[in-house]
């Protein structure tokens, strides 16, 4: 009788606005696959900690007064590792990560990425400097993890940030404000799916017989829509009258970041959608991680409206 394989992840930053997601996905949809879950976090008393360890989660503090000793333990016999940490945090704890990790024997690494593929982003000169150092950070832990399978996942934008007033959508006021064209195509996805995505993608490179099937870089797309589409769905979902798209000057945009590089993060991800660099829709690794949506239905933008 065949039985499922088992393996054991460490989350570091589990407990964080996307970690939540991805400890959840482990947690539940894909348990039987592991039997050990570790989330690394600075506060296991936490409301979301616990409710974690009621799920089955082992957590584990993020000591700062001993960070290379936790991180250690936390690692020891893992087979994956998800780096959830906030971009924001502090550099030694990054590379406290880093090193932990070249210590253990992790099969599979997660880089923390969870974003828009940068690589593609098209500043010359004038980079985002968050997007500049997840590079320099992808490049330092490819070459210091050499025997170990490591991951960049791009879902380009949240589902859940994509509708907000960063992107210049307000779902309450039923306002819509554009850099571009509002026919141009976005992607989307939720951090739920994320989540799923993440376990199915450690699965998968764990698995022999489908590990070389796994990229080092891996694009998803939970849904493809418009700016225009989103408004007709609010439309049709709530009972309100399709709103104006008010649409800002791509060109312009663009030129006033060049001009005062890396003050506003969300005007680069204004240009990213609209010069179309945020369309996986032609370009994804769906089939790979879910394929025929066999694991769990991807969410839609109406699902999200629906939700609110």
């Amino acid at each position: 009788m065949s039985t499922t394989p088992s393996y054991s992840v460490a989350i570091v930053g589990g407990t964080g606005g996307l970690g939540i997601h991805i400890s959840l996905a482990f947690l539940t949809d894909f348990k039987a696959n592991f039997h050990t879950i570790r989330v690394l976090t600075r506060d296991p008393s936490s409301a979301t900690a616990q409710d974690l360890a009621a799920k089955g989660a082992k957590l584990h503090k993020l000591d700062e007064s001993d960070i290379p000793r936790t991180l250690d333990e936390a690692f020891k016999g893992v087979d994956v590792i998800v780096n959830v940490l906030t971009g924001q945090g502090p550099v030694e704890v990054k590379q406290a990560v880093l090193g932990a990790a070249a210590r253990s024997d992790v099969k599979v690494y997660f880089l923390n990425e969870f974003g828009s593929d940068h690589k593609i982003n098209d500043f010359p000169g004038y980079e985002h400097p968050g997007w500049l150092g997840k590079q320099e950070a992808a490049a330092e832990t490819r070459k210091l993890l050499s025997g170990t399978k490591v991951i960049a996942l791009y879902p380009s934008l949240f589902l859940e940030f994509a509708t907000t007033p960063y992107m210049g959508i307000d779902l309450e006021k039923n306002t819509y404000l554009c850099c571009g064209s509002p026919k141009q195509k976005l992607s989307v996805t939720a951090r739920v799916d994320i989540g799923r995505a993440v376990a199915r993608l450690a699965i998968l490179s764990l698995t022999p017989d489908t590990a070389s099937k796994v990229p080092d870089e891996v694009r998803i797309a939970g849904a493809t829509t418009t700016y225009e589409e989103i408004r007709d769905t609010v439309a049709r979902v709530k009972g309100v009258p399709k709103a104006e798209i008010t649409v800002k000057d791509l060109k312009q945009l663009k030129d006033s970041i060049r001009q005062d590089p890396g003050k506003n993060f969300f005007d680069y991800l204004n240009v990213v959608v609209g010069e179309g660099k945020a369309d996986f829709s032609a370009d994804n690794a769906n089939d790979l991680v879910n394929p025929g949506e066999a694991y769990w239905k991807w969410k839609t933008v109406e699902d999200h409206v629906r939700s609110l």
